[in-house]
């Protein structure tokens, strides 16, 4: 699963690496403990199929709900399910997005204990979850944007932590994923594979990032005596 995520990239890095700009004027400071339930930048197209970068509240609130708080049970989408459940069907059809992050965090179950640790691409400091996001009406008739993360099996390097992760996307997919006129949901599946073990890494961090509300760059940092991602290759 992915609970919490981090991404410090700049406004300009973001616009970048995604080849577009901020919707929104305000630049989004950096969250080194995303948490469901906060707002984050997120990257869709619009009509005219061109990429835009926007706020969305994390946490998936299907247009049929009658309250938003189904959002924090729906921060995942499992990828082998998308096509079948009312949620995400939907939204697996037309309202693909991108989640950018510079890195994500896992608990390993150790006794009694869940340890955690920081997990990242090797190479590219900079990469995004493939997402899914839906438009929510409240009983004041506020639109109400928000997005989940799509998971998959876990690949070796992560296994021992959870036996899932986020499906991360490579640059070369990302039009593909973002087009709206993309139909073929067999092709879509097929992208939401597990990303290369050898391309990642992790370490042990400290249980500060235990809790949502503390949020600054040391909880990325190997914490004493940490546990470093054993070599598979």
């Amino acid at each position: 699963m992915c609970g919490r995520y981090v991404r410090f990239s700049t406004k300009t890095e973001l616009e970048h690496h995604f080849e577009t700009i901020f919707r929104i004027e305000e630049e989004p400071g950096p969250s080194y403990n995303t948490a469901p339930g906060t707002l984050n930048p997120v990257v869709l197209t619009g009509r005219a199929q061109t990429r835009g970068i926007t706020l969305m509240k994390w946490g998936l609130i299907p247009p049929f709900a009658d309250s938003p708080n189904i959002g924090y049970k729906m921060m995942n989408a499992r990828s082998e399910t998308l096509h079948e459940k009312p949620s995400f069907r939907p939204a697996f059809e037309r309202k693909r997005c991108l989640v950018p992050a510079n890195g994500f965090y896992e608990w390993q179950q150790s006794g009694s204990a869940k340890v955690p640790h920081f997990i990242s691409l090797k190479e590219e400091p900079l990469f995004a979850f493939a997402g899914l996001f839906e438009r929510w009406l409240s009983p004041e008739n506020a639109s109400v944007f928000t997005y989940t993360i799509i998971t998959t099996q876990a690949n070796p390097l992560i296994a021992p932590l959870h036996e899932r992760m986020p499906v991360i996307l490579r640059p070369e997919q990302y039009d593909t994923w973002l087009d709206q006129t993309q139909r073929n949901l067999g092709a879509l599946q097929e992208m939401l594979q597990p990303y290369p073990a050898e391309a990642m890494q992790f370490w042990e961090v400290p249980e500060d990032v235990n809790k949502a509300s503390v949020n600054h760059p040391d909880l990325m940092k190997p914490g004493s005596g940490s546990l470093q991602a054993p070599t598979l290759f």
